[in-house]
């Protein structure tokens, strides 16, 4: 019994140091951000910075982590759908802009809907801007993932092969996501939204994949 209590402790300890970890890295960045900073804000003592993480850099990795945990539940089941049709090899242009709106609709669902957006924003955005060791983990397990999963389907659709261009116009789709996110407070400012409202999510996704469908159909009868 006493073994289990020191196990559930020991867990609370951690999470509550990643759960800082986020607030205190988005607020300050890695370089500004202290682990004393850290311990105060999760309530623990500072020593438990390095018995769990290892260091300062092992926690930021594993804040990093926690944050792509989170995303992949929105994209891995459209991406694992994505690999099978590949394999099979028999999509129709129909289904395979289906997938790319299905994979957009679920990073709008995260990126501009989901709570947790605005509260990991700050460190994904430095990651693009100034690329960490712990970018590896975003852009394996997320971003290449995505961009790739999208490619195929733009390719597929346009009955063209997997190309450098394919992969730009990936990018481009993805950027209309991303650009909610990033330029937040144009965005809210320029359209009158709340930021973001279940609403205004809705509107968001509806004009993007509108745009996105619009442009690989033009692909299709160029």
């Amino acid at each position: 019994m006493a073994s289990s209590a020191k196990t559930v402790g020991r867990a609370a300890a951690s999470d509550r140091l990643i759960e800082a970890g986020i607030e205190v890295f988005g607020e300050h960045s890695y370089e500004a951000a202290t682990t004393r900073m850290i311990a105060k804000r999760a309530g623990v003592n500072i020593a438990a910075i390095p018995y769990y993480f290892n260091g300062k850099q092992g926690l930021y990795h594993a804040v990093v982590e926690h944050i792509v945990e989170k995303l992949q539940p929105f994209v891995q089941p459209t991406l694992e759908n994505i690999r099978e049709r590949v394999a099979q090899g028999d999509l129709s242009p129909a289904e395979a802009i289906f997938l790319v709106e299905t994979l957009l609709g679920k990073m709008v669902d995260f990126m501009v809907g989901a709570p947790e957006a605005a509260r990991f924003a700050q460190i994904v955005l430095r990651e693009h801007l100034h690329p960490s060791s712990a970018y590896e983990i975003v852009y394996d397990r997320v971003m290449c993932p995505v961009i790739d999963g999208i490619a195929a389907m733009i390719a597929a659709a346009a009955g063209q092969p997997l190309s450098v261009a394919m992969k730009m116009r990936a990018l481009a789709f993805m950027g209309q996501v991303m650009a909610f996110r990033v330029a937040r407070e144009t965005m809210v400012r320029a359209l009158g939204f709340a930021g973001y409202s279940a609403e205004e999510t809705d509107t968001i996704r509806r004009v993007i994949l509108e745009q996105t469908r619009g442009a690989i159909e033009s692909m299709i009868r160029s």
